[in-house]
């Protein structure tokens, strides 16, 4: 098989691995969970801290952490300028501003023995913050890394399956964690499962830019910067997103606590299908 078909097939089947690790999570009833949160920003910190800057310092040295920074302000600006917030604008996630999820739709707020509460208290209580297209950006954005990662090591047959079982072995969690970000945000389950595919898709469209790129960079340090800053952005959303609001929320602090440990040790287990390039 010449290394065309064999990414071919290798695309195929982690797109595949994508779509069904994202739609274990929309399985059921739709609602947020934060066991399923907390799961996901332990994949995302092991991903960071077992897979991604390992790598970047193994291919670029101590000259690849800066980009780690640059990741994680990128995502930073994306969501202070550009992506939309629950808090300030309604949206799909609009019923998620209060713990309850409901009951402020009215104008007034009544309690026993108190004046009327006008409107606009929702934003006073609101503590959700919209996580879900910053998700789908930066998890993107590690898996066109994933993609051109793979392109360049299908030029060797046993080092391109290697890479091809590393990629697939993450995307799995990976999309089951982004999923589990959108459902949170109250996006529907087509919606989801479209954001899951064309997060998957990320890895054809990698490999199409290593190989149009490959003459004119050296390989192994792009792919280190790259990995640096994709990690960046999902520090930003597990450290800035994600656990925060949880702590806000409440809830079950062993159980919470258990799902975020259970997500880093299975990353710090599939440390053994490092990427070989």
């Amino acid at each position: 098989m010449n290394p065309t078909h064999s990414l071919a097939l290798y695309t195929g089947a982690i797109l595949a691995g994508a779509l069904a690790g994202g739609s274990l999570p929309l399985v059921g009833r739709m609602g947020r969970s934060d066991l399923g949160l907390s799961f996901s920003a332990g994949v995302m910190l092991g991903a960071a801290f077992f897979h991604m800057l390992p790598e970047a310092v193994e291919g670029a040295g101590a000259k690849a952490t800066p980009f780690v920074l640059v990741g994680f302000l990128l995502l930073y600006l994306l969501e202070r300028f550009v992506l939309v917030h629950v808090c300030g604008e309604p949206g799909p996630n609009a019923h998620l501003s209060t713990p309850e999820g409901a009951g402020l739709e009215s104008a007034h707020l009544h309690a026993p023995g108190e004046h009327h509460l006008h409107a606009h208290t929702h934003e006073a209580l609101c503590d959700v913050h919209t996580v879900g297209l910053a998700a789908f950006a930066g998890m993107s954005a590690h898996t066109l890394v994933d993609g051109f990662a793979l392109g360049a090591a299908s030029v060797d047959a046993e080092l391109g399956v290697l890479v091809f079982l590393a990629i697939l072995a993450h995307k799995v969690p990976n999309s089951f964690s982004l999923s589990t970000i959108l459902r949170a945000e109250g996006y529907s389950r087509g919606k989801a499962l479209a954001m899951n595919a064309a997060f998957a898709l990320m890895v054809p469209v990698g490999a199409g830019l290593y190989l149009a790129v490959k003459e004119l960079v050296r390989i192994e340090t792009f792919t280190s910067y790259a990995l640096a800053a994709s990690a960046g952005t999902f520090l930003h959303l597990s450290l800035s997103d994600i656990l925060p609001d949880l702590h806000r929320r409440g809830g079950s602090k062993w159980q919470l606590s258990g799902a975020l440990v259970v997500g880093l040790a299975l990353m710090w287990g599939l440390r053994l299908l490092r990427h070989g390039h």
